[in-house]
């Protein structure tokens, strides 16, 4: 019973998912065609997320633990347990450009803003990572921030324990010396599980915006201590049995 329940209410998600992303499909579609009109897009997609997470009675609670500086550029680095992370990131209050895995580009509608909009990578493809970080920086020149699961994907078999971060977002942080927030999901693993069968349900959405981070040097060994610092900031969040209004 329950898990018909689940196949259920996962079908209402997905439909609500198509509906909303069509009625907004052309903002989309137009706010896509340039990249100077890119930021558009990524309020639209921030619009979208706000109007569709109630929808499937998924509450969601911030806890921001500083000041949001207006027009300042962030990296944000998430834990990532979860496809649900996804349209997450696009619900914090942070306009950022997302570098995920191309397969991405192949869902239907959200596939076509990811791909004009946003930066996949196959990361078995050294050509296509090369690729990715040019478009990172090329996004950063041009003003946009930056979203990544620095875990690489779903790696763990175990959360809420992550896996080791790679090291492109601290690399290109301290190359352009951008702030990076450490983001931390409490609950998307628990709401949308990664198991073969594909079901969400509804319940709350923790999100952990923590203090910026701005890189001290420009050296290899800075890679090493910031990578180290935002992996061990997001695991101490996600051990923690905390709750938050």
């Amino acid at each position: 019973m329950k898990k018909n329940l689940a196949r259920l209410f996962t079908f209402y998600a997905a439909f609500l998912f198509i509906l909303t992303f069509l009625i907004f499909s052309p903002l989309f579609f137009l706010s896509a065609q340039k990249e100077k009109w890119h930021g558009l897009a990524l309020r639209v997609n921030y619009l979208w997320a706000r109007l569709y997470f109630p929808l499937i009675f998924l509450k969601v609670k911030f806890d921001i633990q500083f000041d949001l500086i207006k027009n300042q550029q962030y990296i944000l680095c998430a834990n990532h347990f979860s496809y649900l992370d996804i349209p997450a990131i696009a619900r914090i209050p942070i306009y950022t450009k997302f570098i995920g895995k191309s397969s991405i580009a192949s869902v239907p509608f959200f596939g076509y803003m990811f791909r004009k909009i946003h930066i996949p990578v196959n990361r078995s493809n050294s050509k296509s990572r090369g690729q990715s970080i040019l478009q990172a920086r090329k996004a950063l020149d041009m003003g946009y921030g930056l979203s990544f699961f620095p875990e690489g994907g779903i790696k763990t078999k175990n959360p809420p324990q992550m896996t080791p971060f790679l090291d492109g977002a601290f690399r290109i942080a301290i190359e352009k010396q951008i702030p990076i927030i450490p983001v931390t999901f409490h609950d998307n693993h628990k709401i949308q599980p990664d198991e073969p069968e594909f079901n969400i349900l509804p319940g709350k959405m923790r999100i952990v915006l923590h203090p910026p981070i701005l890189p001290v040097t420009q050296d290899e060994a800075e890679i090493k201590a910031l990578k180290k610092k935002v992996f061990d900031i997001i695991q101490s969040e996600l051990n923690s049995k905390q709750d938050f209004i």
